[in-house]
């Protein structure tokens, strides 16, 4: 999956693409129940022919110690026991859709095959596949030799048949596994024609689009390289990973001219985000452990049984394909895009205002309830403007319902951020379903926040002091030095970072190679950015024009969301990162390489800005608050780097970097001025 910041806000493909598969089958109906189908395998009992378990995404690092070791062995544990208890006894094979391991090298796959092998027991078959880790340090002759098995692989297991497809690269894009599609459509025949009565099961890492989540619309990771074989194979059944989306997701299963599911994760969960709307990664989003226990009868239905390894049990629902290649018989159909249930609370439900603060407010909210499920909440808030006596349209907030944990609360608590003080809000508020549909009825909440405290004190002086981060080398280390009474970060130095006396600027400054080796990382927390809905970052620094390639972060924190400013080395300019309402505005402009430049880039709610030694360069106009990180991991802004999910640095910046700051508000092009007049 893609790290770039810019991935959760594009769109690569349209929500609803036509085609035949749209055609099939207008049945609409939720997803079976549980109890419907243990009553339907009580009933069936010993008919049961085969009985698999299939999980993707266990990414193993190299380490025996890391948790997605131990989940996959109490997985593996679990479906011996779990078989031993029913009238069919045995689990018949292992099914492993891509990204066993993190880079493909020789320690995690080993340890992922040593792991399996001690865990498995005679009797049940591993099938496996490729996925795009496993060419992030190798390739498929090194997975053939470790595993012992073809990437492409037709299997027989109980008279059933498995087909795996596996990437030629792992490049994540469209025309990834056109290299095997001539095999794949023979094979497929051959499969089909062999028990046209039976599903055939294919499973590859990426989902086909346009089937499951994750394979469709705002979040498309899918590729379409096999849809146009597999549509014409109506009996098939497809397992997908990749996207680590929640399993019991409704929209993890899909039938259109065949049958598709994505099969979720055994490391750590995370959505698409809805185009960025949402929180990508959910709160806790490392405790996660998904996968699916499959069962096929004599009569040919599948069932598939979505298990939480975090609390140890099944789902409340479970997908059912009764009769493999009836097309008219589907019920994961497009159709429920338009015509699922809605959403909908009781009569007496209501929001209770927990607490209000200056920058946002906390409140309880009642779950909804839906026969699929509640997806999420949305507050479509209002602000009283005072000076034009009107209500005003704010941006709209949005809130998963943590459909995705096996026992979501009853009660959400959330909190309405990025505020203005001393303000009158409403909101009405809206429960949807996973495909997107609002319910009908609306919650109502009203408020005022409280009054901002003076922050800064020289707020309209010609050249303010920074009252978020004032950072620059104080006795040999990096130092936030505040010029008034505020709280004082922390610069913590990871690696070695060179100092040296800079014979330009007369003072000492930082040094950067670009290797990762050394830079300064100044953890913050959802409290202090909630004084940054708008705000002004400037650094003053000097490139290094011996590098022609990549991009350095200069001083920033950008995570899906955030600030920062710069350096494309390849195109020579300087670049302000501000992402607002969870979309990133991007201005550039050309700097002078190997000499120091003061950059400021400033918003303001309405325009975003970008000056270079004090002129104004480029704006771009967004309404809106400026977003920041939400996972505490990453609330970091980085010196000489960009914050990496983990924690970790990237982006490595190579030249100085002489000073760092950040303001609560936006500069006028006055106080710019004054501020670069100050550095020379």
């Amino acid at each position: 999956m893609s790290n770039h910041p810019m991935s959760n806000v594009l769109n690569r493909r349209n929500f609803m693409r036509t085609g035949a598969a749209s055609a099939f089958s207008l049945l609409c109906v939720p997803s079976v129940v549980m109890s419907s189908i243990e009553a339907r395998a009580d009933e069936l009992g010993s008919d049961v022919l085969l009985r698999c378990c299939v999980m993707s995404d266990v990414h193993f690092n190299g380490s025996e110690n890391a948790a997605e070791v131990a989940r996959f062995r109490r997985a593996m544990q679990f479906m011996y026991e779990y078989s031993a208890q029913q009238p069919y006894a045995n689990f018949d094979a292992l099914v492993v859709v891509g990204d066993m391991s993190n880079h493909g090298n020789e320690a995690e796959l080993e340890l992922f095959k040593k792991t399996m092998d001690e865990e498995t027991k005679p009797g049940t078959r591993t099938l496996l596949c490729m996925g795009n880790h496993e060419f992030y340090g190798g390739n498929q002759a090194f997975w053939r030799q470790k595993f012992g098995v073809e990437p492409n692989a037709r299997y027989d297991v109980n008279g059933f048949q498995f087909i795996a497809v596996s990437p030629e690269k792992g490049t994540m894009q469209d025309g990834d596994y056109l290299y095997a599609l001539d095999w794949f459509q023979r094979e497929l025949d051959a499969a089909c024609k062999e028990a046209p009565e039976k599903p055939v099961f294919v499973f590859q890492h990426y989902p086909v689009s346009p089937t499951v989540y994750g394979g469709r619309g705002h979040d498309d990771w899918g590729l379409e390289d096999l849809f146009e074989t597999l549509q014409r194979h109506p009996q098939v059944v497809d397992f997908s990973g990749h996207t680590h989306y929640p399993i019991n997701d409704p929209r993890c299963a899909w039938q259109g001219c065949f049958s598709a599911f994505g099969t979720g994760t055994l490391s750590y969960l995370c959505h698409g985000g809805e185009g960025g709307k949402y929180e990508k990664y959910p709160a806790d989003s490392s405790n996660c452990g998904q996968f699916y226990v499959m069962e096929v009868r004599r009569d040919n239905s599948v069932t598939l049984k979505p298990y939480d390894l975090v609390t140890n049990s099944f789902f409340d629902v479970a997908y059912f394909v009764a009769k493999p290649g009836d097309i008219d018989s589907y019920v994961y159909t497009d159709a429920r895009y338009t015509r699922s249930a809605k959403p909908r609370w009781s009569d007496d439900a209501e929001i209770k205002l927990l607490e209000v603060d200056e920058y946002g407010a906390f409140c309880e909210v009642p779950q909804a309830t839906c026969p699929d499920l509640v997806h999420s909440y949305a507050f479509d808030l209002e602000r009283f403007d005072e000076k034009t006596n009107a209500w005003e349209k704010e941006a709209t907030q949005y809130f998963w319902s943590q459909y995705f944990q096996r026992n979501p609360p009853e009660r959400l608590k959330l909190e309405l951020t990025n505020l203005e003080p001393n303000s009158n809000y409403r909101a009405l508020v809206r429960a949807t379903n996973p495909f997107l549909r609002d319910g009908d009825q609306r919650l109502k909440v009203e408020f005022r926040t409280k009054e901002e405290p003076d922050v800064a004190p020289d707020r309209d002086a010609v050249a303010p002091s920074a009252n978020f981060l004032n950072l620059s080398v104080v006795d040999g280390e990096l130092r936030d030095a505040p010029k008034y009474d505020r709280k004082v970060f922390k610069a913590d130095k990871i690696g070695n970072v060179k100092i040296e006396d800079d014979a330009t600027l007369k003072r000492p400054v930082a040094c950067f190679d670009g290797s990762g080796a050394g830079y300064y990382k100044i953890q913050c927390d959802g409290t202090d950015y909630r004084k940054l809905r708008r705000g002004t970052i400037a650094a003053t620094f000097c490139a290094d024009g011996s590098r022609k390639s990549a991009v350095g972060a200069v001083f920033g924190n950008t995570e899906l969301r955030g600030i920062e400013l710069s350096v494309n080395y390849a195109e020579r300019t300087v670049n302000f990162w501000v992402s607002v309402n969870g979309r990133y505005r991007v201005l550039s402009a050309p700097i002078k390489f190997d000499e120091y430049v003061d950059v400021f880039g400033t918003y303001d709610g309405s325009v975003a800005k970008l000056y270079v030694d004090g002129k104004e360069v480029a704006r771009e106009e967004a309404k809106g608050t400026i977003a920041h990180p939400t996972d505490p991991v990453v609330q970091a802004f980085c010196y000489g780097c960009d914050i990496a999910p983990g924690g970790k640095g990237s982006d490595f910046f190579t030249g100085k970097i002489a000073r760092g700051r950040v303001y609560t508000w936006a500069l006028t092009a006055e106080q710019v001025a004054a501020l670069t007049d100050e550095e020379r």
